[in-house]
């Protein structure tokens, strides 16, 4: 959820798609309706801060 840049209530998804791997555009409505501000945002991966253990160098105990 994002904050609309006009009136800095809540907005929602209204749809999105990934444009890469890393990058997502989203479209968002305002739930404010005296507002009803619709914008487009680009979200991106910056960097990994913590990655899971690769498969080879997982054990699994029975």
């Amino acid at each position: 959820m994002m904050r609309c840049p006009v009136c800095k209530n809540n907005a929602h998804t209204r749809t999105s798609r990934y444009l890469t791997n890393k990058t997502k555009e989203s479209y968002y409505q305002c739930q404010n309706i005296r507002c009803s501000c619709t914008f487009k945002t680009l979200e991106s991966l910056a960097r990994i801060i913590s990655a899971p253990e690769t498969e080879e160098n997982i054990t699994i105990v029975t």
